[in-house]
């Protein structure tokens, strides 16, 4: 009897889900704003595809671009709930918070999926001909290390959007500095990283003849078997732009020289962990802070 209960608890939950997911899904489908960004996206991937198309490196910029239209469309659509009632209205219905968090967060992750689709679909259509001599799970490789870090931003985005709720321009602008943030915090530690041990120098005599001198241990240079580049590099890939020069690096050599960077490919095996455990931590913590506030 108690498992015949149990059984029809979790179907009853499973079904209300459904109900807020289906609803949800109705919405995206008939807002124009995600409609809008769907098209930027498109013109975004064309434009990526075709500017990596006439060069000869990857250039991470434009795959930034992205970014900022998953922040701006998470913040705006959950912003509107929270604004017009409708998360409020879910609860009086009998929806639990952590039930209406969970399909907000699922929502924002099928929305930034199908972007992602989008973007990187039309960056393909371009460069497509780069990847013939590439083998196939190297390409699944990256293409789902890339899918987990934009699910990634999107879950620290929906997070945002729950610690502050009512406050949508606040958290829409706190989700775009968040990624600006990123951008400019994970180039810094990229450059550390890439740091050389030693430093070469050169003196000139009096006829302006360069006469090379020893090797200077390079203050700037961070042993990558430190406790130090540990804790930073985590800290890197934890952070999804992090993630995203490497991918974009260990793809840059496709450009190049026909096969990718496999120095990024090592480092990137384990950076899938870094984007899961993003998801949790911030799936955990919107969940948590959501359901100790009290709603207007």
């Amino acid at each position: 009897m108690r498992a015949l209960r149990a059984s029809t608890s979790i179907w009853w939950e499973v079904e209300k889900v459904s109900n807020l997911l289906a609803a949800g899904i109705y919405r995206y489908r008939k807002s124009i704003m995600f409609r809008m960004m769907i098209v930027v996206s498109l013109i975004l991937g064309l434009i990526t595809g075709m500017v990596t198309d006439s060069s000869t490196d990857v250039e991470i910029v434009y795959f930034v671009g992205l970014f900022l239209v998953i922040a701006i469309q998470i913040s705006l659509m959950i912003g509107v709930e929270f604004s017009n009632g409708a998360i409020r209205n879910k609860m009086v219905a009998g929806h639990g918070k952590g039930m209406v968090f969970l399909s907000e967060l699922l929502l924002s992750l099928i929305s930034t999926t199908l972007l992602f689709v989008v973007f990187y679909g039309a960056f393909a259509v371009f460069n497509i001909q780069w990847f013939d001599n590439v083998e196939a799970h190297t390409i699944a490789s990256v293409v789902i290390g890339l899918w987990l870090v934009h699910l990634s931003l999107s879950t620290i985005c929906t997070a945002i959007c729950f610690f502050m709720p009512y406050y949508t321009a606040v958290a829409a602008v706190l989700d775009i500095v968040l990624v600006l943030a990123m951008v400019f915090c994970c180039h810094d530690l990229r450059s550390r990283f890439d740091q050389p041990e030693y430093t070469y120098s050169f003196h000139s005599d009096e006829n302006g003849n360069k006469t090379y001198d020893n090797d200077t241990p390079n203050p700037k240079y961070i042993p990558p078997d430190s406790a130090k580049y540990a804790l930073l590099h985590a800290a890197y890939y934890i952070m999804p732009h992090g993630q995203l020069i490497d991918h974009s690096a260990a793809m840059a050599t496709i450009w190049r020289n026909g096969f990718p960077n496999e120095k990024y490919l090592d480092d990137l095996k384990t950076a899938p962990l870094y984007s899961l455990m993003t998801i949790g931590t911030f799936t955990a913590a919107g969940l948590i802070c959501f359901r100790k506030r009290n709603l207007k």
